[in-house]
This record gives C-alpha cells, structure tokens and sequence, in this order.
C-alpha cells in the first residue's frame, strides 16, 4: 500500500545537497522518484537546493504529485536560479537564520531586500527560523519584521540532530531554562504586541507560551509522529522517522519507500513512541503533550528521563 493510501498524509524533509560534489548526487533523481512513487503528499527540500544543478529534474519528477516546499536563504545565486525555474505549485521557505545575530539581532534592511525581490518574482515567501538557544530572543523583532512587511507566515519547525548540515549543534538546542527566559521576553513584548501571522510552530512548550489558551487548535499535534506523519532523508538517501531521530529505516533508491515504511524498523520506533517516558509519569498534562518531541527526548535527555528539552518536569 503506498503512503498516499494511509490514514496520516506523510510529510518528508529532504536534506538536499547544495552541488553536484556530494557523493550522493547522482543518486538524486532516482531518489525523488521513490518518494513521488511512495505517494507522499508533502515534501520540504531543506538546505540549499536552489544551488544544485539537479534541481530542475528533482522538481520535474516531484511536482506532479505532492506538494512541494523549497527552503532558501535570500543568496543572489538562488535568487538568479528562481528566476529560471518552474515553481508552479511550490511554496518558497525564506529560511532568516543568516539574518540573524546574537549581537545585533535581525538584518531587518537585507531580509526586506531579499522579500521584495522574491515578490518581485511572483513569489510570497513563507519566514522559516529553527529555534536555538541564541534565536529565541529575537523571535518577537522577527514577529514585528512580518508584520511591518505584510509576511503571511512564520514557521518554527523542529530542530535536526544527526547526520546533517544544518550549521549548528546540539548543544545549540533550547533547554527549559532557555524557555523560562524565552517567558519574561514574551511576555515584555505582549505589551506592545503587533499584528502577528499565522504561525507553525513545531515544540507544543513553545507554542503553549506564544498561544495561550490555544490547545484546542493544535489538533494535528496529538502527539509524536515520527515515523507516523514525518519521515525525513539525510544527504546520502538514508530515511529516517524524522529529522529529529536520527535511526535508519531503509535507504532510498536502494528500498522502495513503501518497503521501508512497512519495515519492522519503522514499527520499533512506534512501539517506543506508544509507551509513556519515565520522566513523563503522573503529569496532568500528558495528554496535551503526549511526551513531547520524543526523538530529541531519546537521544539527547537520557539523564532526564526521556522528557521533551524544553519540559522541566511533571506538572
């Protein structure tokens, strides 16, 4: 049975060279015609893709059939390359975290730059930021940069760990304690709050400070989905549960992604998901959260029981 006949549409990251030196490269096409023959409806290409000279055929094979998600991040080559692709179709993910530093916080001249020449190609770019330890504080000037600039959307995804080259470290992970200060700064800005976009935003503790009172509406977060509704491939083809639980399933174009997804590999990682963390025993809140991301939990919070980073115990 292929993923577009399961209950859960599948939404795979694709971690996407960004030239043609990688090993992998030559394996790309055929890897885009197992995810489009697997019959996953939504597919994110992360990293640089623009630059690599494969994707014009990746996007040929993938767009007929799923929805299609480009990250970029506002260089002038992926800029002239947007001017020579077909996006019908896509939706452009402006990934600002090279807008942004910990000193001087967000390039608020550049990143307009880089949104009015997206627009002036037809494209309405989609804000993207992964939250680190040393971003969260700038989360509330990037709110009032999309407000001022009319951006529709920020999305705060989940963090990868892991064979990957996104640019930053574990230990770059937001903790509780992070969160905690995270509270007092949001709380300052809701003062003088402005006109927000809607927001995706991954981690349910950092939706729960920035979406008060808001539970009912995250109803398609009933939970972990690794290895359920996420799906994530490395650089090499290598498929994992998701991008934050860095265990091999399978390897793509070597398996079929429907052969992978109905591996026993896969229903090890649901089994696990299935049982509550010891960390998470007697929270009144377990059934909001259900435990949390738990990839980073397992991988990364041993020494605390299996509880999600930014949870800093039963309630």
């Amino acid at each position: 049975m292929g993923l577009d006949l399961l209950d859960t549409p599948v939404r795979l990251t694709w971690d996407f060279p960004d030239d043609a030196t990688c090993q992998a490269s030559t394996c790309l096409p055929a890897i885009a015609d197992s995810i489009a023959d697997g019959g996953v409806f939504f597919v994110t290409l992360q990293g640089s893709p623009l630059l690599h000279p494969a994707i014009e055929e990746v996007l040929e094979l993938l767009g007929g059939g799923c929805q299609l998600l480009i990250s970029c991040r506002g260089s002038a080559k992926e800029l002239e390359r947007l001017k020579q692709l077909p996006l019908a179709g896509c939706q452009i993910l402006l990934d600002v975290s090279d807008f942004i530093d910990n000193n001087h916080g967000v390039a608020t001249d550049r990143l307009h730059a880089v949104v009015v020449a997206l627009r002036q190609l037809a494209v309405k770019p989609v804000v993207t930021l992964t939250p680190l330890r040393n971003n969260l504080s700038n989360i509330p000037e990037l709110l009032r940069f999309c407000s001022e600039h009319q951006i529709a959307k920020l999305k705060l995804p989940n963090a990868h760990i892991g064979d990957s080259f996104q640019g930053y470290l574990t230990a770059d992970l937001p903790r509780w304690q992070d969160l905690e200060d995270f509270r007092k700064i949001w709380l300052d800005f809701m003062e003088n709050p402005c006109q927000l976009p809607t927001l995706e935003i991954h981690d349910l503790f950092l939706w729960e400070i920035m979406t008060p009172g808001q539970q009912q509406s995250r109803g398609e977060y009933g939970g972990c989905q690794a290895g359920n509704s996420l799906s994530h491939v490395d650089i090499k083809g290598v498929v994992h549960p998701c991008a934050a639980w860095p265990q091999a399933l399978g390897k793509l174009p070597d398996q079929s992604l429907e052969d992978i997804w109905s591996g026993s590999e896969r229903m090890v990682v649901r089994e696990q998901i299935s049982k509550v963390a010891a960390g998470c025993h007697g929270c009144r809140d377990l059934d909001i959260c259900f435990g949390g991301c738990r990839g980073l939990a397992f991988h990364l919070n041993r020494s605390g029981e299996e509880r999600d980073l930014m949870c800093s115990g039963p309630r």
